[in-house]
């Protein structure tokens, strides 16, 4: 991974379980790294944790600036982007009957359209330059039925997991990479909470369904990050 020495890479949803994870990966190759999320707090305590790297508030569901925030990023990165990893998400359980319109669009907005504008506003300089890599973590929610609740979250990470194979297959004559993670259970705070809500049958459910019978650590995917961040994922 000595390829990823000095990258400019930029981390959404940074001030989580697993976007702690992706930084602290990436700075142990020497990335130069800029951090993004909506909590401050956690975003100087890795800035503080990890000396040099960049940090920028930002909201992905305020899909109006995205492209302002790129180039913000960008330029505090000094340019040359060479990597965008889209992490930042939200979750929720309710399912067909219980949700509403109002949640049903921030799921999509914060969950798939973020991701598509992402992908979009980082394109530019890549195919300029001819290379690149980007990112996406979806779920493995995207591809199954799981438990049969949480019906906008599915649909949110199966929308970003089509939208990666499509652009994957679109810029790739660009030597842009583009490749989406979809984790299980992983044991992050986020999740904890959640999984508490919903009450002990569920916590039995997933370990049950998951054939390795334990959760999953942000460490690993992380680790599988990192691989498609540098170019050894050509």
């Amino acid at each position: 991974m000595k390829d990823l020495e000095n990258k400019k890479i930029i981390v959404t949803g940074a001030s989580g379980g697993i976007g702690n994870s992706i930084i602290e990966k990436l700075y142990d190759y020497g990335v130069n790294i800029l951090a993004s999320g909506t909590r401050v707090e956690k975003l100087e305590e890795l800035k503080e944790k990890f000396d040099g790297i960049k940090i920028l508030k930002f909201d992905i569901s305020q899909s109006d600036k995205i492209e302002e925030f790129i180039e913000n990023a960008t330029n505090e990165l000094g340019g040359n982007l060479e990597c965008i990893v889209n992490n930042a998400g939200i979750g929720t359980l309710p399912d067909f009957e219980e949700e509403d319109e109002k949640g049903w669009e921030t799921m999509l907005s914060v969950n798939s359209k973020s991701i598509w504008l992402g992908i979009k506003s980082v394109l530019p300089s890549m195919k300029e330059q001819n290379s690149g890599s980007i990112v996406n973590v979806s779920s493995i929610f995207g591809a199954s039925g799981g438990f049969g609740k949480s019906a906008s979250y599915h649909a949110s990470k199966g929308a970003v997991s089509a939208l990666t194979r499509n652009a994957a297959v679109r810029y790739a004559a660009n030597n842009i990479r583009i490749n989406t993670v979809s984790p299980g259970f992983i044991k992050v705070l986020r999740e904890e909470k959640a999984i508490e809500n919903a009450g002990d049958k569920m916590s039995r459910e997933i370990i049950f369904r998951t054939p390795m019978g334990r959760w999953g650590n942000a460490s690993e995917v992380a680790s599988a990050i990192l691989f498609l961040a540098g170019s050894e994922s050509s």
